[in-house]
């Protein structure tokens, strides 16, 4: 029963838990929002979560030898709880249920964005994520979400652009604030993408500048519509940045992204403002 429990806490680790749960949870309460409903609605939440999985786990896998070279024990694949074969098997499961359940759930257009959503993810786990270019699969990843949703409704319908904006911007940034952590091993390696090259001061100031550029194109966007919401976007956005900015923890910007992204969220569900053009 041990064994069964450790297996099932590696799995749970190697999908990077927290990002998984957080994509689905966005994604899931941005289409319920819109109209999402039904049988439609529980696939949609299981092709985004199987996607999510299939990228998790892939990416664990291929990065394995890396990380086993920097003694990245934490790694449940270094510390031999979950074989890299179970791991493999499982990514190729999670991608095969996510193509179906994508279509099944927003047609054809919109399922296309989203297993473009996942290829763009799959392709910086096997080529872009150790060059300059390991920020563009994030920002195509983050940006197919609205068409993924809207074009899946029934009618479909086309994504507002603004919306699309403020999600690439997000999504660069956790892209910046994910690859902090391995920064320094990553630099005596010679590896690394586009973090590795800027360095972790100008990585957190581009970072930084990207959350900002999210909530000032969604305050300009609510701004008309909820003038509470609208003073609460800088005050966020402030806090956000004072946590990223604190020493000692290169983790604080992550907590940042993340917690500013749900904020920004929150905002669109509270506020009823559509992600449709």
């Amino acid at each position: 029963m041990r064994r069964q429990l450790a297996v099932a806490r590696g799995f749970a680790v190697a999908c990077h838990l927290v990002p998984t749960m957080s994509v689905t949870a966005i994604v899931s309460l941005l289409a319920f929002r819109a109209g999402w409903s039904g049988p439609e609605f529980l696939l949609l939440v299981v092709a985004v979560l199987t996607g999510q999985l299939s990228v998790g786990w892939s990416n664990d896998a291929v990065d394995a030898p890396i990380d086993r070279a920097a003694g990245r024990t934490a790694k449940p694949l270094v510390a031999g709880v979950i074989s890299i074969r179970s791991l493999w098997a499982a990514a190729f499961t999670a991608l095969a249920i996510t193509t179906v359940t994508s279509f099944l759930a927003a047609g054809l257009v919109g399922g296309v964005f989203q297993l473009i959503a996942v290829a763009s993810a799959w392709i910086y786990n096997f080529r872009l994520s150790r060059t300059t270019w390991s920020w563009l699969p994030y920002a195509v990843s983050f940006a197919c979400v609205t068409p993924f949703i809207t074009f899946g409704l029934n009618p479909s319908q086309p994504p507002a652009l603004w919306a699309i904006a403020v999600f690439v911007c997000t999504g660069v940034a956790a892209h910046l604030a994910n690859a902090l952590p391995d920064l320094s091993s990553d630099q005596a390696r010679g590896l690394g993408g586009l973090v590795a090259r800027l360095g972790s001061v100008r990585a957190i100031r581009l970072a930084l500048i990207l959350l900002v550029l999210s909530s000032f194109i969604l305050l300009l966007v609510i701004a008309p519509v909820n003038v509470f919401a609208a003073y609460c976007i800088p005050v966020a956005t402030v806090v956000a940045v004072v946590l990223a900015l604190r020493p000692r923890s290169q983790s604080n910007l992550f907590i940042a992204v993340q917690g500013l992204a749900l904020f920004e969220v929150l905002v669109i569900l509270v506020t009823g403002i559509p992600i449709t053009s």
